[in-house]
C-alpha cells in the first residue's frame, strides 16, 4: 500500500509540473494564454501537489505505525 501511495504521489506531481509548463508554454506563444483555462490549470496543479503531500505523508505514518507495532509485539 505504502508503494502504491508514494507512486500516486510522484504521478501527481509529475502531471502538475506538466501543467504548469503548459501554461509557460501558453503564455509565451504567439497568441498568449486564455486566462481561464490557465487558471484552471494552476488551480488543478495546486491540488495535485496538495493531494501528493498527503498521500506521501500517509505512506510515511503508516510505515512508521506498522514499525511501531512490530516493535511492541
Amino acid at each position: 500500500m505504502n508503494f502504491l501511495l508514494r507512486s500516486a504521489a510522484v504521478l501527481a506531481v509529475a502531471i502538475g509540473l506538466f501543467l504548469i509548463y503548459a501554461v509557460m508554454n501558453a503564455v509565451s506563444s504567439d497568441g498568449g494564454a486564455r486566462v481561464g483555462v490557465a487558471v484552471g490549470y494552476v488551480a488543478g496543479a495546486i491540488v495535485l501537489a496538495a493531494g501528493a503531500v498527503w498521500a506521501w505523508r500517509t505512506a510515511s505514518r503508516r510505515s512508521l505505525a506498522r514499525r511501531a507495532a512490530a516493535a511492541a509485539n
